[in-house]
């Protein structure tokens, strides 16, 4: 009798220290995505000169590449600072650069280089307008 006492108990404390492993390595996960990743922040700048540069080369099929690029990018900051909450701001620049990555795939595509190089410039200016609230020291 006291062998069928021991399973359950063993069985409960197995379970709890699994529950509890559980419970810490979720607790772990929501503490790293509370924090916008720095590589996707440096991965967007570096892109965004990349952009521009290829703008100014009038090299398409790059400019094209490096917008669909930053468009999806900028849809990862506009999901972060929606979660985030209380971010308005941060969710309306995040959208208007992931617009303006968007109109610049057509703009490119369309020889309106001119117009491009304006909307990469706007790009640049919702980035630092954004960090400007939002950056970490």
């Amino acid at each position: 009798m006291q062998t069928t006492k021991t399973k359950p108990r063993g069985l409960r404390l197995t379970l709890g220290l699994l529950t509890l492993c559980l419970g810490l390595s979720t607790s772990l996960v929501r503490s790293a995505e509370a924090e916008l990743d720095m590589d996707l922040m440096q991965t967007i700048e570096d892109l965004n000169k990349s952009l521009s540069s290829n703008i100014s080369l009038r090299d398409a099929k790059a400019s094209t590449s490096d917008a669909k690029e930053l468009h999806q990018l900028f849809s990862k900051v506009e999901d972060y600072f929606t979660a985030k909450g209380d971010a308005h701001d941060a969710v309306d620049l995040a959208k208007k650069s992931k617009d303006l990555s968007q109109a610049i795939v057509k703009q490119v595509g369309s020889g309106q280089f001119e117009a491009a190089t304006d909307s990469a410039t706007d790009i640049s200016r919702a980035c630092r307008a954004c960090h400007t609230f939002y950056k970490k020291s």
